[in-house]
């Protein structure tokens, strides 16, 4: 499989668990979201989706995974394969205009698959974009939102904890990645940092051809300082798949999504 893609050797591929992230049965709610199991989520690491819908039920909300969709274009929009991306978002844009999903918020997981609806349909020009462009939420940010107006709407057990997080370089692009800090330390006796880091260096499939591996490193080189320059015992999250490899493959870390963070510390 590595011979297929240009894959260096020292690369470890990714696993494939026989699970992926289910919503309960519907109970009474808030209201429907939406969550956008990214190709990531749904083959590689369903824990994930699991952990977000744990803490989106918990929350209050009817959670479903979009039906019918497609890759958000990402991969093909990153190598300038605009045509295939295109055909993708049209897919993506009609099914989630439908009138089943016309005004439910869709939240992602994946920072590059979330840029993909808020930013490059638009550029792609993709009849409808725009509207379902408004219904887009990162995850953290719409749980972070969501806090700011109902503080106890989730309870968190107390523990001494310093978390140092990374953004991926989509979210920073689009917003303030400070927001983050203030969603963990409404984790009782949480310290969060959010580092001063460029791009983690993986950025998809770049880092994983051989070609491009020792550049790939270089660039994560800031980002590895940062991480050992942290206290002893510190926690890392990285909501970028791309940035969850390339620090696990870098570093003696084990970076998490701010899924899991939350839903492990949820009483």
């Amino acid at each position: 499989m590595r011979s297929v893609w240009g894959a260096r050797a020292p690369r470890p591929l990714c696993h494939a668990p026989r699970v992926t992230p289910r919503a309960a049965p519907a109970l009474p709610s808030l209201g429907k979201v939406i969550l956008w199991d990214d190709t990531f989520v749904r083959y590689h690491e369903p824990h994930i989706g699991i952990a977000a819908v744990k803490v989106l039920e918990t929350l209050g909300f009817e959670v479903s995974l979009a039906k019918n969709r497609r890759c958000c274009g990402r991969p093909a929009f990153s190598q300038g394969n605009l045509e295939t991306a295109t055909k993708l978002g049209k897919h993506n844009v009609d099914s989630l205009s439908s009138l089943q999903y016309s005004s439910t918020p869709i939240l992602f997981l994946e920072p590059s698959c979330w840029s993909m609806f808020v930013e490059d349909y638009r550029e792609l020009k993709i009849a409808n974009a725009e509207n379902v462009a408004k219904r887009c939420f990162l995850f953290e940010k719409f749980v972070d939102d969501f806090l700011v107006k109902e503080p106890d709407a989730l309870q968190f057990n107390q523990r001494p904890a310093t978390i140092a997080i990374h953004p991926h370089c989509h979210a920073k692009s689009i917003m303030n990645p400070e927001f983050m800090r203030g969603l963990v330390e409404r984790l009782p006796g949480r310290k969060a940092t959010v580092l001063d880091t460029a791009c983690c260096g993986m950025a998809g499939a770049f880092g994983a051809l051989a070609e491009k591996y020792d550049l790939s490193v270089q660039v994560a080189q800031r980002l590895l300082d940062n991480i050992d320059n942290q206290p002893p015992g510190t926690e890392i999250i990285a909501s970028g798949t791309s940035c969850r490899h390339q620090i696990s493959d870098l570093s003696n870390a084990r970076p998490k999504h701010m899924a899991e963070l939350l839903a492990d510390a949820l009483l």
